[in-house]
């Protein structure tokens, strides 16, 4: 019987995918890769490494940055990826590589426990510790944070790594495929550690960066899309149609702080400079019960997101077997 269910599975590249995706969300939300031995971990220190070695001087030009930001990725990543794409087509048995891939880029537990981490040093009033925890999910700097600013960075990392991630990892892997999923989420390591506010990392990641946002925008909207039905539409278009600026992180932002009626955005420093973002949702402040409330509200959207992939696994089934 179980032999015959997954000679139908296999039959169907969709059915297929479809349940490597259930597999790795469920995965996910009881297991954490340790973080030590985490490949995501091994990419980050090559990728300061090659930053280190390749990146241009102050005084050369835009275009060289761009260049050579571009090429550094281009060596990074090629080898890898083809290298696993072999590894993947060759195999006796790829799915068993298929779904080793797709845990690994699929590392959204390790935020939920920073996130969680944030605020249980909140609740005891540990502002040092939260900082500290909160350095995990974000690229700010953190020292001078006070506890709302601390509950307030943690939402909306969380929020956009839920969709720049979690959302992102499954929409590709099931239109494109694991190399596919790979690929997005080795760039979008790579656009986060050479962020482009670090000093002399403008132009450098200037190329990576912008073609991440272009392949994350639709999941991320599709994300924000579960989070409304899961909270409040009506507020949640609302509070878009009021933003005051209407690049996709603002936009998305509002719709989340708007569904639940608080305020994200506003002035952040990176690296001892401040910028200014508009402030965007609803009409309060975070206060520390509303940390809660954004994670229930983004684990309802998972569970969303779960259901309708099992509907359509499904739906997709054969008739008739």
């Amino acid at each position: 019987m179980l032999g015959e269910v997954w000679n139908t599975i296999a039959s169907k590249p969709v059915l297929q995918a479809l349940a490597l995706i259930l597999i790795a969300l469920a995965c996910d939300a009881v297991w954490r890769w340790p973080r030590a031995y985490h490949p995501i971990t091994l990419m980050r220190h090559l990728t300061q490494s090659m930053a280190r070695r390749v990146r241009p001087r102050a005084s050369e030009a835009a275009f060289q940055h761009r260049l050579s930001g571009t090429l550094g990725a281009l060596v990074l990543l090629g080898p890898l990826v083809i290298l696993v794409a072999l590894l993947v087509n060759l195999a006796e048995y790829p799915v068993f590589f298929e779904a080793l891939i797709l845990l690994a880029i699929l590392d959204f537990g390790h935020d939920r426990k920073a996130y969680k981490q944030v605020y249980a040093a909140l609740r005891k009033e540990k502002k040092i510790l939260a900082r500290d925890r909160l350095q995990l999910l974000v690229a700010r700097d953190t020292d001078r944070l006070s506890p709302v600013g601390i509950a307030k960075a943690a939402i909306e990392a969380l929020l956009l790594r839920f969709y720049y991630i979690y959302c992102a990892v499954v929409f590709w892997f099931l239109l494109a495929g694991p190399i596919a999923a790979l690929t997005y989420r080795l760039l979008l390591m790579i656009s986060w550690q050479w962020h482009y506010r670090r000093a002399g990392f403008e132009h450098f990641v200037g190329p990576i960066q912008r073609l991440c946002q272009l392949l994350a925008l639709l999941p991320a909207w599709l994300g924000a899309l579960l989070l409304a039905l899961v909270t409040h539409p009506v507020k949640a278009i609302r509070s878009a149609r009021r933003s005051p600026v209407s690049d996709s992180t603002s936009l998305l932002l509002a719709m989340f702080g708007g569904a639940l009626d608080f305020q994200l955005g506003g002035p952040a420093m990176y690296h001892q400079r401040k910028y200014r973002y508009p402030r965007v949702g609803g009409p309060r402040e975070v206060r520390l019960g509303d940390v809660t409330r954004a994670r229930h509200a983004i684990e309802r959207a998972s569970v969303l997101m779960a259901v309708l992939l099992l509907i359509a696994f499904i739906l997709c089934w054969p008739r008739g077997w």
